[in-house]
């Protein structure tokens, strides 16, 4: 794979970061602490869901929870931070993806809701 060089972020642009959980109360935890400190406009929890990876050599599978949080590009960092702080794994999944296009309306709900 070769590296290539990335366009800055807009700031402004409506992104989703992803992690997963085996742990409700840590879901809930995480959640309620990026909506409640205006990091994140939503976070929906679903699951369970079935992981299939490798860990320490090993093939593993495992029930967890998938949360997806609505944001902007603005606030991606301080999430991982928080997430990382408060996540009860020693390598949490945290995966950012640019939202292109899709409910202007909805769009602007999220950005006046974060700050």
């Amino acid at each position: 794979m070769s590296e290539q060089e990335l366009s800055p972020a807009n700031p402004n642009q409506i992104a989703m970061v992803l992690t997963t959980t085996d742990s409700q109360s840590v879901a809930e935890a995480i959640a309620n602490e990026l909506v409640s400190t205006k990091l994140a406009a939503c976070v929906q929890i679903d699951g369970p869901i079935k992981s299939v990876y490798v860990w320490e050599d090993k093939l593993t599978s495992s029930e967890e929870l998938r949360l997806s949080i609505k944001t902007t590009q603005a606030k991606v960092a301080a999430i991982i931070e928080l997430i990382k702080k408060l996540h009860n794994y020693d390598l949490p999944q945290i995966i950012s993806v640019p939202i292109s296009d899709g409910n202007n309306d909805y769009f602007a709900w999220v950005a006046n809701h974060i700050q």
